[in-house]
C-alpha cells in the first residue's frame, strides 16, 4: 500500500445473536432488553473507554448488569419542504462526531420524510448481527415531516438504524461508501470497572491507526485529525510524516527542528507517534528523474545523516513538551522496499544498509531515546528474508526494533482471512528470523495491516451487505489478535475510513467520499471499529503469553497479561472455509477442582459473570472473537506456547 499511504500521513491532507428484544407501538415507542451473545456466550454491561484505577471483577452474575438499549416516544414536526417524489433522509447525532458514543448517554435518531400521498414509516434498529433490538411504525402525513426518536444504550456494539417509507419504498439513499437504508452508529464499551487499567507508559500499548479524519473542523485538513477517531477506536500509535521530500522538497535547510509543524492531536500527549523517513527529494536521490519508479538512494549519505540527526532533534524537543509518556523516539526508515510497491528499492543491499546507517548514526547523535527500526516490508515473510538476507551485511547493527508490514497475502481481504494463509506460522517464522540475528527482547512493530472487501467489490447502494461487514470485522480483529498474540508488540490498523482506490479498507464508512478521498472530515462506524474498540480497551497495554496450544481444530486462542500482572484475557474464536464455524470448548481458567467465576466478554465488550467448575470454563466459540479474564494466570501459562525470543516484561 505504499502509494496510498505516502499521501496519508497525519502532517497534511495526506458470531453471535442477540437475545434483546423489542416491541413498539404507533406511536413509535420502542425498547431493547438483554444483552447480545456472541460465540455462546451472553454479554450486557457497562460502557466506554476510560483507563481508571479499578477494581477486583465482580463475583457473582448478578453484580454485572445486562446492557439494554431503549428509545423514548417518537415525536414529530412538520416541515415545509416540497418535492415531486417521496424521500427519507435517516441520521444520528450524539455526543461524538463519528457516531461513536459513550455508554449510557442520549443520542437522537432523526428521520426527515417527504411524502406525496401520505405513509407509514417503518424503522428499527439492529445490531452487527441483523437482529431488531427496537422498531416502530410511524404515519407521516403528505408533504415533509420530521421524527425523531430520543435513545440510549448501555449495550455496546454496532447498531444500524434502518428505515423506509412502505408506500412509496423511499428510503435513505446512498451516501459515501454506506450503501442505502440506513445510518449506522456505535455505542462504545464500558470496562474501566472491570479491567486493570494500563500504565502510562505509551511505549506500553499495542495498537496503531493509519489515517486521520478532521471531523471537529469539518474540513480536511484543518485541526486536529487524531481525535476522537483513536481514542474511540482505542489506538495509540501513529505515523508523523519527516520525509526529507516533504520537509525539504526544494533544497537543504528548508527544515526546521525547532518550528516544523506538528499535528494538534500529538500535542496533547495522549498519542505515541513513529516518526516515517522514507521518501528523498529529487534534489538529494540518484533517481534518474523526479518520477522515476521506486526508491533510489541518496546522493549524499553524509547529507542525509545530517538530515536525520534534524530530525532527531526535533523529536527531542517534541518528546519533552508534547509527550513526555512516551519513553523512546522511533524512527522508520523505508517503506515496503521489497519488489512491486512504487517504493521498491533501487540500490543495492550494501547501499540500504548504509542508508541505516546514515539515520541511526543521524538520529542517536542528537536523541539519546531513538529507536530506528525497518525494512517496512510488505509481509512477514519477506521481512524475515531481509532480515536474514541483509544480517551479514552489517543491516542488524542499525536496528534497534523491527517494523514490517503485515500483509500475509496477496489482496488480504474479508474473504481470505488471516488463518487461510497461516498468519501464525508466518509471524512465528519472523521472530525466529530476528532471534537468530537480533538480541531477545527486540521489539517488533506491525506498522500496516489492512483488509479489505473481496476482489473486485464496489460501493454501491446494496453493498457492502451486512454479511460482507460483519467478515470484515472478523478478519480486522482476528489478524490484529494473531499479531499480538504472536509476539507483535504493536499492530497498526489500516485504514480510519474507506477510500475509493481500494475498496472497505476502513474501519469507518466515508460519508463523503465524492469530496474526501482520505482523511474525510464526515464518518460514521462500521462494525470493525466497535470490534477494535473492545479489543483494544480489554488487551490493550498487556504482554502477550502465546498461543493455547490445546485448542480443537479450526480453534484459535491467545491469552495476553494484563497490566496488574494479577489477571489474563484470552481471546477465543474458531473460522472455517464456510464463515460459519461453531466449536465447543473447554478452557482452562483455574487449578483442577476450584469453581468460581470469570468475567466473558462479547466480541463489542459486553461483560458477563459466567461460574466455572472444577477449573474449567464451557464456552462456544464462533467467527467473531469472545474474551475471558480470569485470574489464574499460572494455569494460562501452562497451556501455552510463549512467542520466541518475546518479552513479557512491562
Amino acid at each position: 500500500m505504499a502509494a496510498i499511504a505516502a499521501a496519508m500521513m497525519i502532517t497534511g491532507c495526506s458470531g453471535g445473536s442477540s437475545d434483546g428484544t423489542s416491541t413498539s407501538s404507533a406511536s413509535g415507542t420502542s425498547s431493547a432488553g438483554g444483552g447480545s451473545t456472541s460465540g455462546g456466550t451472553s454479554s450486557g454491561g457497562t460502557s466506554s473507554g476510560g483507563t481508571t484505577p479499578v477494581t477486583p471483577p465482580p463475583s457473582t452474575a448478578a453484580s454485572i448488569p445486562a446492557g439494554a438499549l431503549s428509545c423514548a416516544s417518537a415525536e414529530q414536526t412538520a416541515g415545509s419542504v416540497t418535492s415531486s417524489s417521496s424521500s427519507l433522509g435517516i441520521s444520528v447525532s450524539g455526543n461524538d462526531l463519528t457516531q461513536t458514543f459513550t455508554s449510557g448517554s442520549t443520542f437522537t435518531v432523526k428521520f426527515e420524510a417527504v411524502s406525496q400521498n401520505g405513509d407509514i414509516l417503518a424503522w428499527q434498529i439492529v445490531d452487527y448481527t441483523g437482529t431488531a433490538l427496537a422498531s416502530g411504525s410511524i404515519g407521516v402525513p403528505q408533504g415533509s415531516t420530521t421524527t425523531t426518536l430520543a435513545c440510549s444504550s448501555t449495550l455496546a456494539g454496532y447498531f444500524a438504524a434502518a428505515a423506509k417509507l412502505q408506500n412509496s419504498g423511499a428510503t435513505q439513499p446512498q451516501l459515501g461508501s454506506r450503501p442505502a437504508g440506513y445510518a449506522s452508529f456505535g455505542i462504545l464499551p464500558h470496562v474501566a470497572d472491570i479491567v486493570p487499567a494500563m500504565g502510562s507508559a505509551l511505549d506500553q500499548r499495542r495498537i496503531g491507526l493509519q489515517g486521520a479524519n478532521y471531523v471537529e473542523s469539518g474540513v480536511c485538513c484543518s485541526g486536529n485529525g487524531l481525535q476522537p477517531v483513536n481514542e474511540n477506536l482505542g489506538s495509540t500509535w501513529v505515523l508523523d510524516q519527516r520525509s526529507e521530500a516533504t520537509t525539504e522538497p526544494n533544497y537543504a535547510g528548508q527544515f526546521n527542528p525547532a518550528s516544523h509543524s506538528l499535528d494538534p492531536g500529538l500535542k496533547q500527549g495522549t498519542l505515541a507517534r513513529i516518526i516515517s523517513m522514507d521518501g528523498l527529494p529529487a534534489w538529494a536521490s540518484t533517481a534518474p528523474s523526479a518520477h522515476a519508479f521506486g526508491t533510489y538512494p541518496p546522493k549524499s549519505f553524509s547529507a542525509f545523516q545530517n538530515y536525520s540527526a534534524l530530525v532527531g532533534q526535533e523529536s527531542v524537543l517534541i518528546h519533552a513538551k508534547y509527550i513526555p509518556n512516551q519513553q523512546k523516539n522511533y524512527y522508520q526508515v523505508t517503506w515496503e522496499p521489497d519488489p512491486g510497491p512504487s517504493t521498491e528499492w533501487k540500490g543495492s543491499d550494501a547501499q540500504f544498509v548504509e542508508l541505516y546507517q546514515a539515520a541511526w548514526n543521524g538520529v542517536h547523535s542528537s536523541d539519546p531515546d531513538a529507536m530506528v527500526m525497518g525494512p517496512a516490508t510488505q509481509g512477514p515473510v519477506t521481512c524475515g528474508e531481509w532480515l536474514t538476507r541483509l544480517a551479514p551485511l552489517g543491516f542488524t547493527k542499525y536496528l534497534d526494533a523491527v517494523s514490517c508490514h503485515g500483509y500475509y497475502t496477496i489482496s488480504a481481504s474479508s474473504s481470505k482471512p488471516p488463518e487461510s494463509a497461516d498468519l501464525p506460522g508466518q509471524i512465528q517464522g519472523l521472530r525466529k528470523a530476528m532471534v537468530s540475528v537480533l538480541p531477545a527482547g527486540t521489539k517488533l512493530f506491525v506498522t500496516e495491516s489492512g483488509i479489505s472487501y473481496p476482489d473486485g467489490a464496489q460501493y454501491t447502494a446494496g453493498y457492502p451487505t451486512n454479511d460482507v461487514l460483519t467478515q470484515h470485522a472478523e478478519a480486522v480483529v482476528r489478524t490484529h489478535l494473531i499479531m499480538l498474540g504472536e509476539g507483535v508488540d504493536t499492530s497498526f490498523l489500516f485504514y480510519s475510513a474507506d477510500f475509493p482506490s481500494s475498496v472497505g479498507f476502513g474501519m469507518y464508512f466515508n460519508l463523503s467520499m465524492a469530496k474526501n478521498n482520505f482523511n474525510s472530515p464526515n464518518i460514521a462506524p462500521k462494525p470493525a471499529a466497535l470490534a477494535v474498540a473492545a479489543t483494544a480497551r480489554l488487551i490493550d497495554g498487556s504482554r502477550s503469553l502465546g498461543a493455547l496450544t490445546n485448542l480443537p481444530s479450526g480453534g484459535y486462542g491467545y491469552s495476553f497479561l494484563l497490566a496488574d500482572k494479577a489477571h489474563a484475557m484470552t481471546a477465543l474464536w474458531a473460522h472455517n472455509g464456510s464463515f460459519d464455524a461453531s466449536i465447543s470448548y473447554q478452557l482452562k481458567v483455574d487449578s483442577a477442582g476450584a469453581s468460581g467465576t470469570a468475567v466473558v466478554f462479547d466480541a463489542m465488550g459486553n461483560p458477563k459473570s459466567v461460574q466455572y467448575a472444577n477449573g474449567v470454563l464451557t464456552l462456544t466459540l464462533s467467527e467473531m472473537p469472545i474474551y475471558v479474564m480470569s485470574s489464574n494466570v499460572s494455569v494460562l501459562q501452562s497451556q501455552t506456547r510463549a512467542p520466541e525470543g518475546y518479552s513479557t516484561q512491562f
